[in-house]
């Protein structure tokens, strides 16, 4: 038997029977407090999260719900997804009126990623772009790890290849760069202001 001067006071043992369930239930307490408070945590996230406001084009919508959207379409992770733009560049090439040496150059004439941005890319919502963008940063000047698309689901990718064969139509249609991105407008409002873009092409 121990004696009293030789009790460890970390031995469970030699507490009384009371002394351990007086510990049991504070450590009951604890866990239920910390549980309480990570359920008061997540009920004001869901709160904020389900609180509806105005779009600058005055529609209504959630955060919960502007995240759905981007879940919807997007990955987190580069996809193997095969290349998509091998019928655009040639119907862009065309109206741009591109050498067979730029045509087959793996890097296009600097006029193809502004018209990818903003007859292909534009069309996504805003927020997906912005998601896309933080997973995809530039490295070096002007220079990304990966396209944007790899970063699209298949629901996605749907919708980039609807884009680029609306894009591919309208080009079809149009005689010049300037014609396209205006008819492009038109349709589809991605934006477009024919004195700036006219400063861009030196036209003016």
């Amino acid at each position: 038997m121990k004696s009293e001067d030789n009790l460890d006071p970390l031995d469970g043992d030699q507490f009384p029977v009371d002394r351990q369930t007086e510990m049991s239930m504070l450590l009951d307490l604890f866990n239920k407090k910390a549980d309480d408070k990570a359920e008061v945590v997540f009920r004001r996230k869901l709160k904020i999260e389900s609180e509806v406001f105005e779009l600058q084009n005055g529609l209504k919508t959630t955060i919960a719900i502007e995240r759905e959207k981007i879940r919807k379409v997007t990955e987190d992770f580069p996809q193997p997804h095969d290349p998509k733009f091998r019928d655009f560049f040639p119907a862009l090439g065309k109206i741009a009126g591109w050498t067979e040496e730029e045509m087959k150059a793996y890097h296009k004439p600097r006029i193809a990623p502004t018209i990818i941005k903003s007859s292909i890319y534009n069309r996504f919502p805003k927020d997906v772009m912005a998601h896309i963008q933080s997973k995809n940063p530039y490295v070096k000047w002007l220079t990304r790890l990966h396209k944007h698309y790899l970063f699209l689901n298949e629901e996605g990718i749907l919708l980039l290849e609807k884009f680029i064969d609306d894009a591919i139509t309208l080009m079809q249609e149009s005689n010049t760069v300037y014609e396209f991105r205006k008819k492009h407008a038109e349709k589809f409002g991605t934006g477009f202001q024919p004195v700036l873009y006219e400063k861009y092409l030196g036209l003016i």
